[in-house]
């Protein structure tokens, strides 16, 4: 077959993901945006999830066919009896969807326990497998006790097994090190960022007022947003702190802090402490909408992301900050840090701001700088467009999946 058909070629795609919707993170946004992608260019995709997820949306629509993983994947993989039997069983369970689907691509997100898995079945069949690391399968960090790794059984399984698949798909620069360090080769690995699907973000344009009242915010006051799961990592109380700080230099009158997230409650006590309930909202996660189809983010996130004058996102690691790229697309300026998997997606001060990690005092004065110069934020929210528009759109990105398939696809039919 020449390269130029075989880059036509439509393919079967297994992509095989252990946490799906309705939990919400970058993960999962990824595999269903991606999975749709695929299926609207003529790939036949087949979405493999933990049974627990599946019966939770057997009965919802996508674009593409869902289907379960074996029930016990999560608790019984790796265990040291029931392990091997499971394993035997699984092999059988994989080798039946392969023969019915007949993939030429087995797309894992997650190298514990999706892909090494995935690994361990199909490293011997010359069948393609793909993984796509996720965040704390793959990096430590001990400071904020994250990472599967620190599990001994684990890093054991992961090391053993992760390096067989076909290609490593890490999301940043910062995770090179962290695939080096399982025993990945360098030649394995390639870089695709997470994305966002402008269209979807482009077709809201909120009343401001209307949706600040509808959540109890301040309509006069300079409103910063911050998303995602309250875990030490992502340094939510520092940013608390930061707000302290501008509290005691007399400098919040003018300011107001939405954070959203699972867990975010769990601030309350800190923020009543410092006499700051006032000048921050908590908002659990909002998760998706009833009329969204599972399309995410969610239109209430989209809109309170629009409606908002700036993003802050203060986390200590990530393997990519998809909140960052989200809020370019929500045509408002960013604070993130300049801390693994966040400096990626910014190039300080051309489309974002980095404050050091774990630094209130530098943080508190980023949000003062971004606050007080209308002049830097249409500056950062003029090339932010330009960055999302040209790096981090799902056309962009979801072509970068499928042009590595294809080639992946090329050099398998030259070999055999």
């Amino acid at each position: 077959m020449s390269k130029s058909k075989n880059r036509n070629k439509k393919l079967n795609i297994a992509i095989a993901i252990s946490s799906f919707f309705p939990s919400i993170g970058g993960a999962q946004v990824t595999a269903h945006n991606l999975a749709s992608y695929l299926e609207e260019n003529k790939h036949q995709v087949i979405m493999i999830i933990s049974w627990k997820n599946w019966r939770k949306i057997k009965n919802k629509k996508f674009p593409y066919k869902i289907i379960p993983m074996l029930p016990g994947h999560q608790s019984l993989f790796g265990k040291k009896y029931f392990g091997k039997i499971y394993n035997f069983i699984m092999n059988k369970y994989l080798y039946f969807l392969q023969k019915k689907y007949k993939f030429d691509v087995w797309q894992s997100f997650g190298t514990y326990p999706m892909g090494i898995s995935l690994s361990k079945f199909l490293h011997t069949k010359n069948i393609i497998h793909i993984m796509r690391t996720v965040g704390y399968d793959i990096q430590k960090n001990k400071d904020v006790e994250y990472g599967y790794r620190f599990d001994i059984k684990k890093e054991k399984l992961i090391t053993q097994w992760a390096h067989k698949c076909t290609k490593a798909i890490a999301l940043s620069e910062s995770v090179i090190q962290d695939l080096l360090d399982i025993g990945v080769k360098r030649d394995q690995i390639e870089i695709i960022p997470c994305g966002v699907d402008l269209i979807r973000f482009n077709s809201f344009n909120p009343d401001t007022n209307i949706i600040r009242e509808k959540y109890n915010l301040p309509k006069n006051k300079f409103l910063y947003i911050c998303v995602g799961r309250n875990h030490p990592k992502k340094g939510f109380s520092y940013l608390v702190d930061a707000f302290n700080n501008l509290k005691i230099n007399n400098l919040l009158d003018d300011k107001h802090l939405l954070i959203i997230g699972d867990n975010v409650k769990n601030l309350k006590m800190k923020i009543n402490k410092l006499k700051l309930s006032n000048h921050i909202t908590l908002i659990d996660e909002l998760g998706i909408d009833d009329n969204d189809d599972f399309n995410v983010p969610s239109k209430s996130l989209i809109e309170l992301y629009k409606s908002s004058d700036a993003c802050v996102f203060p986390s200590l690691i990530e393997t990519f900050a998809m909140i960052n790229i989200e809020a370019m697309a929500s045509h408002i300026p960013v604070i993130s840090t300049d801390a693994p998997g966040c400096r990626e997606s910014i190039v300080e001060n051309f489309d974002g701001l980095l404050s050091k990690p774990a630094d209130p005092e530098d943080l508190s004065n980023k949000l003062i700088q971004i606050c007080s110069s209308s002049k830097l934020r249409t500056k950062l929210i003029d090339n932010g467009i330009i960055s999302v528009s040209n790096k981090y759109d799902w056309k962009v990105i979801g072509k970068q999946f499928e042009d590595l398939y294809q080639r992946e696809i090329s050099k398998k039919e030259l070999n055999f």
